[in-house]
This record gives structure tokens, C-alpha cells and sequence, in this order.
């Protein structure tokens, strides 16, 4: 067997690849059969003896079947969410077996594929603006600020945070940190739906397009001294205590956008309009975006 080290149980994964082919299946509704249509004992028998084998394009193909069943389910809505979240982690300890950090990549580029543009709205007509920042760029003032000017709702960390809170929601066989994922992209998406809005932070643009849902998608960052100095006067932190602050944002955000899109936080191409305040100021990004919203309206009537 290969990657010997990496602490995986073969007999777990095969046991998480027959629930996510079965679970995946009875909420597509589809008609196109399960990948693993035995009994439960005799697929997941075969699933490891497939792994063991080294059956690598087999189990790749097993892989893409089950991916293209969650992509009904996205298109429904649903349990979209959690089947891609599992889908994601299966296919990268499976690719830890069988060494092809490729076939991940190659997934997820698979469902991260736009089909919109700038200026697409929702199918409600909505304008949603989404604001991914660096710590100290003034990302959620300029969100802030930018909602009020247009008369659109604003959403940020702790008004999500609450809303979360009031889920009475629970996820089987999913808890901790991609429970509360799962929720949150849930609460995103219902945002979107309600109504023309600003949302700032919790990878909400990523969320939005892997739901097929238009948006525009702003990325708000500055120069690390202008970061810096702004933190220093808007928290009254002396110049370590907003360097610390920073650094722990800076890598809280990042580890999270990193493991649940399976991108990097802060690559331009992910963005429809990268913005750098300290050039622009954040009355001038605040223009800025209104211009370009505006426009949306303009094409909206």
C-alpha cells in the first residue's frame, strides 16, 4: 500500500465512501443509480479491497460519479453544502492513499467553475456585493459604508454570528468547525436571497459562486505598514500588540478560506476587483464600488 504514514484507516474510508455514495444518492433523487448499488458489507468490502489493490483510476472514477451526483443536489439546494464538504475531505485522504495530490486539484477546479459575470444578479434581481479584506485594510469600514450609501443591507462577522446561533439546526455525522461551515454558508445563501446587501468576511463570495449564485466579489488589502499604523490608532494598540493582531487574523482567515474552497485566500483571480485603500483611501474604494454597483442598477430597470 502507499503513502504509508499518513494515519488514515482504510476500513474508515471505505466506510465513508459507501455513506457519502448512499446518502448523496437518496437526496439527488436522480435516477441514474448509486456507484455502489450492494449491500452495505459487501461494497465496503470491496471499497478496501480496492484500496489496497491500488485500484487508483477505478476508485478516481468511483469519485467523479459521486461528484457528479452532489452537483444535482447543488443545483437543487439542499445538503449541497455538507455532501461537498465530506466529498472534499474523502478525495484528499483518498488522494493521500494513492498519491495524486493531481485529482484533487482537478476536482476542485471541477466545481469552483464561475458561470457568471460581474454584473449577473440573482435570480430574486439582486445586487450582492461580497468583501473578502486583509486585517487593518479597512475592509469592513468600506462595506460598512458602501451599504448605507446604497440603501442595501449590511452583514458582518457578528451579525452572522448570531443568526448562526439562531439555527435550530443539527447535521448528522458532522460536528465542530464544518458543522458551523455548513451553517454559515446556509445563512449566506439566505442573505443573498432576501435582498440587495453587503456582506463582509466568512468566505462568502466562494459560498455564493459554488452555489451558483451571482455576486460581485471585492477584495479589499493594503500595504503591511498601512495596516499596521490603522490598527494602531482605530484599537489604541502599540506596535506589537497590531502586528500580533494582524498576524492571528491575517492566518485565522487564510487557514479557513484555504481548507474549505481549496484555493488561496487573496489570489486576485478569485476576485472580480481587487482594491488597495491605502492608495484610494476609504471614502475613494467606497466611490469606487458605488460606481460599480450603481452601474448593476442601472442595468437592472
Amino acid at each position: 500500500m502507499k503513502a504509508e504514514g499518513t494515519g488514515l484507516n482504510y476500513q474508515e474510508l471505505a466506510e465513508r465512501f459507501y455513506a457519502l455514495d448512499t446518502e448523496v444518492y437518496e437526496a439527488s433523487g436522480s435516477e441514474l443509480g448509486k456507484v455502489f448499488p450492494g449491500p452495505k458489507h459487501i461494497s465496503e468490502k470491496q471499497i478496501l479491497k480496492d484500496i489496497e489493490k491500488e485500484e487508483s483510476e477505478k476508485l478516481k472514477d468511483e469519485l467523479i460519479l459521486i461528484g457528479n451526483m452532489i452537483k444535482i443536489i447543488q443545483e437543487k439546494g439542499g445538503r449541497y453544502e455538507e455532501f461537498f464538504i465530506r466529498y472534499e475531505h474523502l478525495c484528499e485522504d483518498m488522494m493521500k492513499v494513492l498519491e495524486d495530490d493531481g485529482f484533487r486539484d482537478q476536482i476542485t477546479k471541477d466545481f469552483t467553475q464561475d458561470r457568471y459575470g460581474l454584473m449577473y444578479k440573482t435570480k430574486e434581481n439582486h445586487i450582492v456585493v461580497c468583501i473578502a479584506r486583509e486585517t487593518g485594510a479597512g475592509g469592513h469600514e468600506i462595506g460598512s459604508r458602501l451599504a448605507e450609501k446604497l440603501g442595501f443591507s449590511f452583514y458582518d462577522d457578528s451579525l452572522m454570528d448570531l443568526m448562526i446561533d439562531e439555527m435550530d439546526e443539527k447535521i448528522p455525522g458532522i460536528g465542530g468547525k464544518d458543522a458551523h461551515y455548513i451553517r454559515q454558508s446556509r445563512v449566506i445563501k439566505t442573505i443573498a436571497q432576501a435582498g440587495d446587501c453587503v456582506i463582509v468576511g466568512r468566505s462568502c463570495g466562494h459560498v455564493l459562486m459554488t452555489n451558483n449564485i451571482p455576486r460581485l466579489s471585492v477584495f479589499v488589502g493594503a500595504p503591511y505598514e498601512n495596516r499596521v499604523r490603522r490598527k494602531m490608532l482605530i484599537n489604541r494598540q502599540d506596535r506589537r500588540e497590531a502586528e500580533e493582531f494582524i498576524r492571528r487574523n491575517d492566518k485565522r482567515r487564510k487557514t479557513s478560506y484555504d481548507y474549505y474552497t481549496g484555493k488561496k485566500w487573496g489570489n486576485p483571480a478569485d476576485f472580480d476587483i481587487c482594491i488597495n485603500s491605502a492608495c484610494y483611501g476609504i471614502d475613494g474604494s467606497v466611490e469606487l464600488l458605488e460606481k460599480l454597483v450603481k452601474y448593476s442598477l442601472d442595468l437592472r430597470k
